[in-house]
């Protein structure tokens, strides 16, 4: 099983607008690598809802 290390990106998600910062904040700081894969689409979707928004 391949895991996938999230504290570089948790560190970057202070930055991100919400609620993409809260969703990644809330994760371990080590997850599978299937379900880092199947949660990017969904934060990568959230971020450029908000982008528009702006």
């Amino acid at each position: 099983m391949t895991t996938i290390n999230l504290a570089p990106l948790k560190q970057k998600a202070l930055n991100f607008p919400e609620p993409v910062k809260s969703l990644i904040l809330s994760e371990p700081d080590m997850i599978d690598a299937q379900d880092f894969i199947s949660k990017l689409g969904t934060w990568l979707k959230l971020v450029n809802m908000e982008e528009r928004q702006k």
